[in-house]
């Protein structure tokens, strides 16, 4: 795994706890909910191209 995606994955998993902090406003969360969606379609992008399995999610 490249220094790359390790780097997208950890801001993907940032963002996903920053969105949870109190306090934040409306405006703010609609515009870090889209950065986290583009950050997670590139990790998929990279993950097809790149040949990375996805790892199963623990239920």
């Amino acid at each position: 795994m490249g220094n790359q995606y390790r780097r997208m994955q950890t801001v993907k998993h940032a963002l996903q706890y920053y969105i949870t902090r109190p306090g934040a406003s409306e405006k703010d969360l609609v515009r870090e909910k889209n950065l986290l969606k583009r950050v997670e379609e590139d990790i998929e992008w990279y993950e097809e191209r790149h040949h990375i399995k996805k790892k199963e999610e623990k239920k």
